[in-house]
């Protein structure tokens, strides 16, 4: 569009300049008039041209190393894409299809695979550093989408590789949805925020005071999650509460691990494969999978997912990328990156169930539980010392 406006510019300055020879006596010969003519046309069509290719190569590849959200038109498709970190190396493309594959050669697409915990399609994929093209197949009709990755690799790789990797790309999709473009420097299990380390002792003295004298603990692999069993277990000490595994009794479960790992454990408990007097799920577990199985749900939050600005998150990732599911990563990362503020703690309890005479809560677009229900069933909870 700027191009066309500058085109435009010069063709007007150009014939004004014509008139005002003519005007003077300088351009006397009719051929003349008309080679200079050409001559301004010419250009002006090229510098409209090059300007506008210019821009628009500039919003399809977006700011180089951050984080991509475009939409590919796959045939009569138009299909949301991400690409997480998008940069040199290891990259996460996440594809709002049932079935999807991506690459840099057309000819040799990598199969995109489902992520336990996540709903989406994602592609493991390998980019060099700088602009360059990236082939994707929707369904089975061809796309491709123009990325620049920059020149330096990101640390966030190794994570994205594993199976936290949709939740960082979840983080970084709820950065995207508050606005602007920014590198990724760190994914959610890469550490133990201490807010989170905060709720995780208030959910053993919540459990402490109402008489619970066992737990039982689930903990996964990563930095967070190794770092949350360690909170968990000296919050138990102090409280006089003994941990144990899950399976041994039937105490409340405590989970504190990814989101693959935390669905496969709802889903234990569901089918009655590991006895738990409520399963007391960690902050960064608000997921739809994870929720969806009837496990006896509970967990800590600093939000209100029902109120206005959990709302708002929800129809921004609704517009932007359709299908997807809402997650505590990219809310957070949403309401962090307009400025929000956070809450006191309170304990939720989710399930998706039906109870007659309350009618679900029924969010058009993308929402924590279609046919369910998410509500408060404490105060604030208090937040005892390290």
């Amino acid at each position: 569009m700027y191009g066309v406006l500058l085109g435009a510019l010069v063709l007007a300055g150009g014939i004004g300049l014509i008139m005002l020879q003519l005007r003077y006596g300088r351009l006397r010969r009719r051929r003349t008039v008309l080679a200079s003519f050409a001559v301004i046309v010419i250009t002006s069509v090229l510098v409209g041209m090059t300007v506008s290719h210019d821009a628009d190569r500039s919003e399809a590849v977006g700011t180089p190393g951050a984080p991509v959200l475009r939409t590919a038109e796959a045939g009569a498709q138009r299909v949301p894409v991400l690409v997480v970190p998008n940069r040199p190396g290891f990259n996460l493309v996440g594809i709002a299809a049932d079935t999807a594959s991506a690459g840099t050669d057309p000819a040799r697409l990598a199969a995109g695979r489902r992520y336990s915990g996540s709903e989406r399609t994602w592609v493991g994929v390998t980019l060099k550093s700088g602009g360059q093209r990236l082939f994707l197949s929707v369904n089975g009709a061809p796309a491709s989408l123009d990325v620049d990755t920059g020149a330096k690799a990101s640390a966030v790789s190794a994570t994205l590789r594993g199976a936290d990797g949709p939740e960082c790309a979840s983080a970084a999709l709820g950065a995207l949805l508050a606005g602007g473009e920014r590198p990724l420097s760190s994914c959610p299990a890469d550490r133990l925020r201490a807010a989170d380390a905060g709720m995780l002792r208030s959910t053993v003295r919540f459990l402490a005071k109402r008489g619970a004298r066992t737990v039982a603990l689930r903990a996964d692999g990563s930095p967070r999650d190794r770092a949350a069993a360690a909170v968990v277990r000296a919050a138990a000490a102090r409280e006089k509460v003994t941990v144990v595994a899950p399976g041994e009794g039937a105490p409340p479960l405590i989970v504190v691990t990814g989101w693959a790992a935390a669905q496969a454990q709802v889903e234990e408990v569901e089918k009655g494969r590991v006895r738990a007097e409520g399963t007391y799920l960690a902050p960064w577990l608000l997921s739809p999978p994870v929720l969806r199985p009837s496990a006896g749900q509970i967990i800590p939050l600093r939000y209100d997912p029902r109120g206005p600005a959990a709302e708002r998150y929800l129809s921004a990732l609704s517009r932007r990328f359709p299908g997807e599911v809402p997650s505590a990563a990219g809310y957070e990362a949403w309401q962090e990156r307009l400025g929000g503020d956070f809450a006191p703690a309170v304990m939720y309890a989710a399930a998706e169930v039906y109870i007659p005479g309350m009618p679900a809560h029924e969010h058009e677009g993308a929402d924590w539980l279609t046919s369910g229900m998410i509500t408060a069933v404490s105060r604030p909870l208090q937040q005892p010392k390290p």
